[in-house]
């Protein structure tokens, strides 16, 4: 029997993945469960039952123990995230945790950017937006305070399972720059943010570094040791090398994302800034609200739902001219860069020689444009990238394949999708010793393969582009009647 395996698992909105390797970083298996669903109790509400995912999160811990057979385990957790679970001294959660795409804290968010917008700015990197806790914590006050002085700690999922696991409260650094807690630049909890808030740290877990570990602890005869879990994006980021600087990763999937690495960032409040997994690599980040939603909706109005072979067959037509037709595709308003949830969808551009194919590419193209929205505001402040990688579902479609590195006029390289839970059990192989993150980038820099994808000259794809940003400017103001 081998000494040790390194397991990630990541805590997902619609599955529980876990992925095992062998003592030398080899995939063995990876395994999943569907996760406990997602509740709307109102409009723009999301929200999860911590005590039910870690029922299930156990009953699938035990079905990955069957794939394992060393003594030792070292544990990787991420999680969708952020998600704000209070507790009880229990442990015991005293109201559902909200997620990070919950839109409850409207009025919250603009009273704490007027007060102290600047402050939290300065401190966190990032303007107070939806997906943060400070917003969440202070409507939680607000609208239950019987429940809020019960409250003894403000937990992660992974927090919350660890707790009920281990009985420590633990947190990575990580999560707590995403939900707006953390001072970016000296890596530690801001006083002044909590000053602002009235929020003593005692509310807050111990903090760790993602390649620290908790103390030993038994499930049966195999011993663990965990870190406390990071944020999904930074698995899925390792799994797909971004380890060094100037790097960028493009995952087009139902929303869109990119991701830029970067050792000196520049704060833009059009953009999220996250810690990378070690001290002085940071991330860049934007996220669309939809990508393949908004695709999967225009097919849906052809009658083409789930189509998508027979449509990346129709668009493989050299002859289709989109020039002067432009789609905005904020179905569900826009996150980054307009961070604009009142916007619209829009078709610009419409002629009586319109026909579907049109419609079709230029939906493509809309999200393309979406990216490179992202990709000219990092230009703006002079960064320079190295390697680009393109995942995600809609690049499996020929169409985005060629569009994607058209609209942005750069090459990249198509790869596979990044897996969150392969990603999560390299950190584990750092946080073991087994690897250095020096060690473990260049063994991804080797192992990442894919297709190389060249940008095609069509001029008039600049000008739709140049549409496509001034049409938001126009009509923001008539979004809001």
């Amino acid at each position: 029997m081998a000494d040790n395996s390194y397991v990630g698992i990541d805590l997902g909105t619609s599955y529980i993945k876990g992925s095992v390797l062998d003592e030398n970083g080899n995939h063995v298996v990876t395994v999943k469960t569907r996760a406990p669903a997602i509740v709307s109790p109102k409009p723009g509400w999301t929200e999860v039952d911590p005590v039910e995912y870690n029922f299930v999160f156990k009953r699938f811990l035990r079905k990955l123990l069957k794939k394992i057979f060393t003594k030792k385990v070292y544990l990787g957790l991420s999680s969708m995230a952020p998600i704000f679970i209070p507790v009880d001294r229990e442990c015991y959660p005293l109201y559902n945790g909200i997620l990070y795409n919950d839109t409850r804290a409207e009025e919250e968010i603009k009273e704490l950017n007027d007060l102290y917008g600047d402050l939290f700015f300065e401190e966190n990197g990032n303007p107070v937006n939806n997906q943060q806790w400070l917003p969440k914590i202070l409507w939680f006050k607000k609208n239950y305070p019987e429940l809020f002085s019960k409250t003894w700690k403000f937990m992660e999922l992974p927090t919350f399972i660890l707790c009920k696991m281990t009985g420590k409260i633990v947190t990575d650094k990580t999560m707590l720059q995403e939900e707006g807690l953390l001072d970016y630049r000296k890596r530690v909890i801001s006083n002044k943010i909590l000053e602002a808030l009235k929020i003593d740290e005692s509310y807050l877990p111990e903090p760790m570094e993602l390649n620290e570990t908790l103390e030993p602890f038994r499930i049966d005869d195999i011993i663990f040791e965990s870190n406390a879990g990071t944020v999904d994006f930074i698995g899925s980021s390792v799994s797909l090398g971004m380890l060094k600087p100037r790097k960028m990763a493009i995952i087009i999937g139902s929303t869109g994302v990119i991701s830029y690495s970067v050792t000196d960032p520049k704060p833009d409040k059009r953009l999220y800034l996250d810690l990378g997994p070690y001290n002085g690599l940071y991330y860049i980040n934007g996220a669309t609200a939809s990508a393949g939603i908004f695709l999967d909706y225009i097919m849906e109005l052809f009658g083409m739902r789930n189509m998508y072979k027979k449509v990346d067959k129709i668009l493989q037509n050299p002859y289709i001219n989109t020039e002067g037709l432009v789609l905005l595709p904020y179905l569900i308003g826009e996150r980054t860069p307009i961070l604009d949830p009142l916007a619209k969808s829009v078709i610009f551009g419409l002629r009586n020689t319109t026909k579907k194919p049109e419609i079709l590419k230029a939906s493509i193209e809309a999200i393309a444009f979406s990216i490179r929205h992202h990709y000219d505001i990092l230009k703006s402040h002079g960064y320079e990238v190295d390697t680009i990688y393109a995942t995600g579902g809609v690049l499996k479609m020929k169409a985005m394949q060629s569009v994607l590195p058209t609209v942005m006029n750069k090459r990249m390289i198509k790869v596979q999708e990044g897996e969150e839970s392969i990603g999560d059990a390299k950190i584990a192989m750092v946080a073991s010793g087994k690897l250095t993150w020096d060690e473990l980038g260049e063994i991804l820099e080797r192992e990442i393969a894919g297709e190389l994808l060249e940008p095609s000259e069509i001029k008039y794809l600049e000008k739709n582009y140049r549409i496509y940003i001034q049409l938001y400017q126009q009509l923001k103001e008539l979004f809001r009647i």
